[in-house]
């Protein structure tokens, strides 16, 4: 009886054969793009919406009486704003400081009102005073305090979200609402509040083989 002689190849050789031919076909290709262009790649918040949010808004308090009858008041001068960081009540990890940023730098380049530092600057420029002021700076050159501007207005807001889906999860529609307000600090009184609001569709497709 003839001895049978078998010829195995090791399963980790084929998987490494087979692993090193999936990754020759793969490639990358990356390009620069219009960051103005609105895209919707996903349903998550998106640059897109933070730049129509923040645009919105911005246009809606400047154009709104209380400028008008502020400067009225003061002799055709801007009032002093303070903006606080807008509230992210989604359970989506949104940049709300990158929101707070573009309608602070909005408002700012308008020339239409003035602004003075947030909250935590102000407690860097409240240490760094005190600092200068402790002895170990020269006189001469030591900034007092008392001097700073006081805001006249505070500006804050929140983005809150929804989302709703068909039975099956073909269709999701998600909503967006972006709220703000601005308070009279001396009076507390709510001089403007506005809202943008964004609604996005997305309705998945199946192909069969």
């Amino acid at each position: 009886m003839k001895a049978r002689i078998v010829t195995f190849m090791p399963i980790f050789g084929i998987t490494l054969i087979t692993g090193l031919s999936t990754a020759s076909c793969t490639s990358t290709k990356a390009e620069y793009t219009d960051p103005d262009k609105a895209e919707i790649l996903d349903d998550r918040w998106s640059e897109t919406d933070l730049k129509k949010t923040a645009s919105f808004l911005v246009d809606q308090v400047l154009a709104r009486p209380w400028l008008q009858e502020y400067k009225g008041k003061h002799g055709g001068k801007a009032p002093v704003v303070l903006v606080d960081q807008i509230e992210n009540r989604t359970e989506e990890v949104i940049d709300s400081k990158a929101l707070t940023d573009y309608v602070q730098d909005e408002l700012i380049n308008s020339r239409k009102v003035r602004f003075v530092s947030d909250v935590s600057v102000r407690k860097r420029i409240l240490d760094e005073l005190k600092y200068q002021n402790s002895g170990a700076v020269a006189e001469a050159s030591a900034k007092k305090t008392g001097k700073q501007t006081g805001a006249d207005f505070i500006l804050e807001g929140s983005i809150a979200s929804s989302n709703h889906s068909k039975d099956g999860g073909g269709e999701k529609t998600v909503f967006y609402m972006t709220t703000m307000r601005l308070t009279n600090i001396e009076t507390g009184e709510i001089e403007w509040t506005g809202k943008k609001e964004i609604k996005k569709a997305f309705k998945k497709s199946s192909f069969g083989l």
